[in-house]
């Protein structure tokens, strides 16, 4: 069984870097995305700076054009003031003028609190316009990485195929098939032993299965994973690498 043990390894092997590829290139279009959202983002934090600024510079012209409108009442009012003939015209005419000059000191205020909202809206404008030529920078260079490491894994994934398609066929009709099946249902399909416990989900296995696996003439599964179980002598024997690694979570490449 040595040499189909071979070939299995490299099966395994081969099956292996080609999840991690698919995997890679399946989370691509989130990562994009993700990308783009950002740049959205910072064009809608741009966007929302200018039309705050904006609204306080109308803030402003609208104070002065008001201001300008009370002191030129107030200016009517007061050439009044040797018109009026009787004390009864005169009081309203100063209540008048009072409230004239309330408003008037009202708008100024205004216009200094909008001058200082224009300064912090001119400097929030520069950090936005700031923040969003970084993110499109950024941006743009992900895109190109993005394009290129989508390129690099399809060629790498369409390699690992070609050559899965020709270590496929050098194994015993049986034995691919029983891989096969126990690959369609649970990666990696095979799993070490250690003792007389399967490596890949850490359940015993019976003492006649181990005796099974240790011989080497036939396929046994773990009754519970039921991946392939090897014994470590035979895979190194086989040239084979290690195991324990395939049983854990695959890193993405």
């Amino acid at each position: 069984m040595l040499e189909g043990l071979q070939h299995l390894l490299e099966l395994q092997r081969l099956d292996s870097e080609i999840v991690k590829r698919r995997e890679v290139l399946a989370a691509l279009p989130a990562k994009r995305k993700q990308s783009e959202e950002s740049l959205a983002a910072a064009a809608a934090g741009l966007e929302a700076a200018r039309e705050n600024l904006q609204s306080v510079e109308l803030g402003q012209r609208s104070a002065e054009s008001e201001l300008q409108d009370q002191e030129a009442l107030l200016h009517k009012l007061e050439g009044q003031q040797f018109q009026v003939k009787d004390n009864t015209a005169y009081t309203a005419l100063l209540s008048e003028m009072e409230h004239a000059k309330e408003a008037i000191s009202a708008c100024e205020t205004r216009i200094l609190e909008e001058m200082e909202a224009i300064e912090t809206g001119r400097q929030t404008l520069a950090e936005a316009e700031a923040a969003e030529h970084d993110t499109r920078a950024n941006v743009e260079r992900e895109r190109v990485e993005f394009a290129e490491r989508q390129q690099k894994l399809e060629a790498e994934l369409s390699a690992l195929e070609a050559e899965r398609a020709l270590v496929g066929p050098q194994l015993d009709a049986k034995m691919l098939a029983v891989y096969e099946r126990v690959a369609a249902r649970r990666r990696p399909a095979l799993a070490l032993v250690s003792g007389e416990v399967c490596k890949g989900c850490r359940v015993g296995i019976p003492a006649q299965n181990y005796l099974e696996i240790i011989k080497g003439e036939r396929l046994i599964t773990c009754e519970n994973c039921k991946r392939i179980l090897l014994h470590p002598d035979m895979v190194q024997s086989a040239g084979g690498t290690p195991l324990d690694s395939e049983t854990r979570s695959e890193t993405p490449v």
